[in-house]
């Protein structure tokens, strides 16, 4: 795994980098342009959130391949557990995190592509604020992990 490590990184930061710069986008940008496209914001809306449910969905199963991959460099039997150093703690902090992230978008995907439902209101409405928060963190405890 060592020898590939890099390149596993590269494609992870890569992949992380368009998933949260999508999401920050959708959050922070796009929903303040309501006001200026008027009528066309829900049309325009809807045009991206096609594209970018064939493009996200991969980019989220990327990361969650390549983060599975490096973290037996950071925890495990080999790594001497879990939870024992603050470097570890912070680490699955991040990984159960990345799982929630998963498991939202995975219940949201399946209700619109498998049930032909839109999911609970309030997961429709807010996943990707929580997304957003949950994804700040991942990268604030990325930096402090190597700090501690």
């Amino acid at each position: 795994m060592q020898n590939i490590y890099p390149y596993v990184l590269i494609v992870h930061l890569f992949c992380a980098i368009v998933l949260l710069g999508y999401i920050f986008f959708d959050v922070v940008i796009f929903n303040r342009l309501r006001g200026v496209l008027g009528d066309d914001f829900d049309r325009v809306k809807q045009a991206i959130g096609q594209k970018a449910v064939k493009i996200m969905p991969l980019m989220l199963l990327l990361l969650i391949l390549t983060g599975g991959m490096m973290m037996s460099s950071w925890v495990g039997s080999k790594a001497g557990g879990y939870f024992q150093t603050s470097l570890q703690q912070i680490f699955m902090a991040k990984v159960i995190l990345a799982f929630a992230i998963f498991v939202l978008v995975s219940y949201s995907l399946s209700m619109k592509i498998i049930f032909k439902k839109q999911p609970v209101k309030f997961i429709k409405d807010y996943i990707h604020h929580i997304a957003l928060l949950f994804g700040f963190f991942i990268v604030l405890f990325a930096k402090i992990m190597y700090l501690v």
